[in-house]
């Protein structure tokens, strides 16, 4: 007995109008363990499948009232029996009827007289790359599953991101002329912006988070609670010292220590204290840039070159402090719509780019702004997939 796999966990169905064929053929895979079934038409061998899961079916064409070719074509017609594969087991040797049993969906044709070795040989083939489609199918229906209950989760992580963000919202909205521009790669975001207001200083930020997806937006969490600490119960204001216990928290609640193993995790970001009755911004930022646009010129303003996380050559960060303008208009941002890749080239826009873009639609109202970058982005990404996550904040004082 071959010992490929056991044989009487399957069903076979043989279709022939010949009781010594069948007679024949029962005998060779009952010696082999297979389970088997047996009908003398067409009509029968399709009313066997409707009441019974089978393995394989061997099939003789030349049956009275239905033909294996029609039988054939039922079963693949049928959704629910169409994956079951068929063998055509016939005396027709010719070119065409083969050509015509393998058009209609047969998986294997078989002449006779046949050899009892090749045939057995040929059916484990076939009930073994079945058995083989139907773990498959169930191990890809299990996926699916798993699939939509962490879909689920996500979105509701993502209701909970939106949920945190909303405040920060409301209160930019509550400003004459702004935009928030908030593209997640994922379903939730490594990316985040965040405002306050203490006494007469109005403060905004746009964060990028290590990594995207649902690790970046655990640790948008962690620095929104972190940010709302330091400025509202702590009233420090001053970007440059919020960035100091940002990091000081980081590395305190990851327990970073420089140790190779350990979490590395971190941000950048670009944070603004702004004074209205000074008319005067200050700014603070990591591996961060923000631009201000006056008079139609474009004025970058670079922040320092460490992470809000433990860093071998960690310094305080500075303070830069800007004059303002009415009609000035100010960027906040991340890195992920420079480094979208796409265009005529397929490569990265680049900073060079998207400030051309920042200049062309500044004078624009705030919220058409919003509504051409993305347009932008669009048109440069193509047929490209989003890179990262990406956020633009845009003032006009």
């Amino acid at each position: 007995m071959n010992k490929r796999f056991p044989a009487n966990l399957s069903t076979i169905l043989i279709g022939d109008d010949n009781p010594k064929n069948l007679q024949v053929l029962g005998n060779y895979l009952q010696d082999e363990g297979f389970n088997l079934e047996f009908a003398l038409d067409g009509k029968s061998a399709l009313g066997w499948m409707e009441r019974k899961h089978f393995d394989l079916v061997l099939l003789d064409i030349m049956m009275p009232g239905m033909d294996g070719y029609e039988v054939c074509t039922r079963i693949q017609n049928n959704e629910r029996i169409s994956n079951t594969p068929v063998i055509f087991l016939t005396a027709n040797a010719d070119t065409e009827s083969v050509v015509k049993g393998f058009s209609v969906g047969a998986v294997d044709y078989v002449t006779k007289p046949f050899n009892k070795s090749e045939l057995i040989a040929r059916v484990y083939t076939q009930v073994s790359i079945q058995k083989s489609n139907e773990k498959l199918a169930r191990t890809l229906l299990d996926v699916e599953e798993k699939n939509q209950l962490i879909i689920h989760s996500i979105k509701y992580a993502k209701s909970i991101q939106s949920a945190l963000l909303k405040p920060s919202l409301k209160y930019l909205e509550s400003f004459p002329e702004e935009f928030i521009l908030f593209m997640p790669k994922d379903i939730v975001s490594g990316d985040f912006y965040w405002t306050s207001r203490v006494g007469n200083k109005h403060l905004f930020g746009v964060f990028d988070c290590t990594g995207h997806g649902v690790p970046g937006a655990f640790m948008s969490v962690f620095f929104v609670s972190y940010l709302n600490e330091i400025v509202n119960r702590m009233k420090i204001v001053e970007p440059n010292l919020i960035m100091d216990q940002l990091r000081d928290k980081v590395i305190e609640g990851l327990e970073q220590k420089g140790n190779i193993m350990e979490v590395n995790d971190g941000m950048d970001g670009s944070l603004i204290s702004y004074d209205p009755e000074k008319s005067e911004v200050h700014f603070a930022g990591a591996f961060s840039i923000m631009y201000i646009i006056r008079d139609n010129k474009i004025m970058e303003f670079r922040g320092d070159r460490m992470p809000v996380s433990y860093y071998m050559f960690a310094e305080k960060f500075s303070l830069q402090k800007i004059g303002i303008k009415k009609g000035d208009v100010l960027y906040l941002f991340t890195d992920g719509y420079a480094d979208q890749f796409g265009g005529p080239r397929q490569k990265k826009m680049k900073p060079s780019v998207f400030r051309k873009i920042l200049l062309e639609i500044s004078t624009m109202p705030m919220d058409k702004q919003s509504q051409l970058l993305l347009d932008a982005h669009t048109e440069w990404k193509g047929d490209e997939c989003q890179v990262d996550d990406i956020t633009i904040m845009g003032i006009r004082f």
